[in-house]
């Protein structure tokens, strides 16, 4: 794999970018069956930042959410905190965090941690 040198500012925009573009795709796939399934590219993201920056891979998600929530087709179909945590396991086969007792970690920590973003809120 190349890898690439990037300055802050650009990663920060390449991120924030790539999470709009996800969360629009999640929120309408959401609204028309119900899966929150984030997609393979937002995993393998998040799964890369998980080893690598752990408070990243959580803010990352919470922007997720925050994006697709904001994206919601129609009042009531907004993807919640549980599903998007629940169905991000299916984003995540190709990766180690796939298997059962990463993936509680994962759960444990971003069912911590998320609700700060969004003032201490469970019910999102």
């Amino acid at each position: 794999m190349d890898n690439m040198e990037v300055p802050q500012r650009t990663y920060n925009h390449l991120l924030t970018g790539f999470v709009c573009h996800e969360a629009i795709d999640l929120a309408k796939s959401y609204a028309d069956g119900g899966v929150a399934h984030p997609g393979d590219p937002f995993g393998n993201v998040f799964a890369w930042l998980w080893e690598t920056n752990r408070s990243s891979a959580v803010t990352l998600f919470a922007d997720l959410l925050a994006e697709a929530r904001r994206h919601a087709p129609q009042p009531g179909k907004e993807v919640t905190l549980k599903a998007l945590i629940r169905d991000l396991r299916f984003a995540l086969h190709n990766t180690p965090l796939s298997h059962f007792s990463a993936y509680q970690e994962v759960e444990q920590t971003l069912n911590a941690k998320v609700p700060g973003y969004f003032d201490g809120r469970t019910n999102i």
